[in-house]
């Protein structure tokens, strides 16, 4: 890295709404299928440090698909910017846009980046309201003006070529509820020699809140980390980054598909059509989530299974903290908590309704019985009360049956609560 340069790392996330079955032939199929449909994008190898990662670990996971799209040029303000895009898809359905921002020169890099992200937000806006996902608060939301976006964060389309694709190829299953939304974070690197971007960047304020890790290398905060040193390290590091980052994008997308599905049984329950047998299916549905979903989640901090190297074992727990992965993880649990409690109490509501349907019914069922009954006198003296006395039946057989009559009726009319 030269002197004076700072590459800017601004990996953004996106949920492409599809469900993959978990094969090492999905992922073929995929990389053919995005291959057809990018010709000029090269597909780059993952690999992994084989004494870093637990074989096991390994075996039960499948790779990431990586795709370099190309190196681009952006003009702000008259300084060049050097862009590289690469995008990766995982088998969980999410698709991120790894971009790189090379910035040499003396400029204001918060400036620069301000600008670059107005143009990356003023097509997220173009995005979303074209899928209709811009509602409510969104409209409040202040944009710069005039803003003219690069082609090269022109994501929205990218994504819809990308699902285009694979559909076409029959690949994945649509799921019920796609994440609109988009996660992004910032990550500044340099050189250790660079002290003019280190003058600008790391200031006494973020040094102040900031963790400082491997003696000054690293200062992780939340929406903010920087990055001094060797290329080694910092690839190591933005290895581990981007995998917890895409555990924390994972637990947002299942926070909201329960707010979706809360919505969801509100509206069936305030509805005629919904029922006990259409609820009971939506609590297997949930549970099935549930499970799948926990059984990520134990994995997502648990960091003596992937690694048996203390160095990237540290570095993960630490980027665990910074991103608050933990807290997100806890807030996905509360809301899978909300959710299964409100199916439950949607359909002991819907049972209880039910019941005292069912109680009606039989209330009409035994004034019907009753008034059988009663219908039988008239017919049986010929319409003539007179003849009650010498009739077929026995006055004590007519008596018997109104009684059980009137008993029935009593019997189902009262209140059992």
């Amino acid at each position: 890295m030269k002197e004076n340069t700072v590459t800017i790392h601004n990996p953004i996330f996106y949920d492409l709404g599809l469900k993959f079955e978990e094969s090492i032939t999905t992922i073929e199929n995929t990389t053919n299928a995005l291959k057809n449909a990018f010709p000029t994008w090269q597909e780059k190898q993952q690999s992994y440090q084989f004494l870093a990662y637990n074989f096991s670990y390994l075996s039960l996971h499948l790779p990431r698909i990586i795709f370099h799209t190309g190196q681009y040029k952006l003009v702000i303000d008259g300084l060049e910017i050097t862009v590289i895009l690469d995008i990766t898809l995982r088998i969980n359905g999410t698709v991120c846009f790894e971009y790189q921002y090379v910035i040499n020169g003396q400029c204001n890099i918060e400036t620069v980046v301000e600008k670059i992200q107005a143009q990356i937000n003023v097509s997220y806006k173009h995005y979303l309201k074209r899928i209709g996902a811009y509602k409510n608060a969104m409209s409040k939301i202040e944009l710069p003006e005039n803003v003219k976006v690069n082609p090269i964060f022109e994501n929205g389309l990218v994504l819809d070529t990308i699902k285009l694709a694979l559909k076409s190829h029959h690949i994945g299953v649509v799921r019920d509820y796609e994440y609109p939304y988009q996660h992004g974070r910032l990550l500044y690197s340099w050189s250790k020699e660079n002290t003019l971007i280190e003058q600008q960047l790391l200031t006494r304020e973020f040094r102040a809140k900031a963790t400082e890790i491997s003696q000054g290398e690293l200062f992780l905060d939340t929406w903010k980390t920087v990055i001094i040193g060797e290329n080694d390290k910092r690839e190591i590091f933005l290895e581990l980054y981007l995998e917890k980052l895409a555990n924390y994008f994972e637990c947002q997308s299942w926070i909201f598909q329960c707010e979706f599905m809360l919505k969801e049984i509100d509206d069936k329950t305030t509805t005629k059509q919904h029922n006990y047998k259409n609820l009971s299916q939506q609590a297997k549905v949930i549970e099935a989530l549930y499970f799948s979903c926990n059984r990520k989640m134990i994995n997502f901090t648990n960091l003596s299974i992937p690694f048996k190297n203390d160095y990237y074992t540290q570095l993960s727990k630490s980027i665990i903290d910074a991103i608050k992965l933990d807290q997100h993880i806890a807030q996905t649990h509360q809301h899978f908590s909300a959710l299964k409690e409100h199916i439950n109490t949607a359909k002991m509501h819907t049972d209880t309704r039910t019941e005292k349907h069912t109680k009606v019914l039989k209330i009409f069922m035994a004034l019907n019985f009753s008034a059988g009954i009663a219908s039988l006198i008239p017919a049986s003296l010929d319409g003539d009360l007179t003849k009650f006395g010498s009739s077929m039946l026995p006055p004590l057989v007519w008596l018997t049956f109104m009684c059980i009559a009137m008993s029935v009726f009593f019997l189902e009319s009262r209140d059992k609560s």
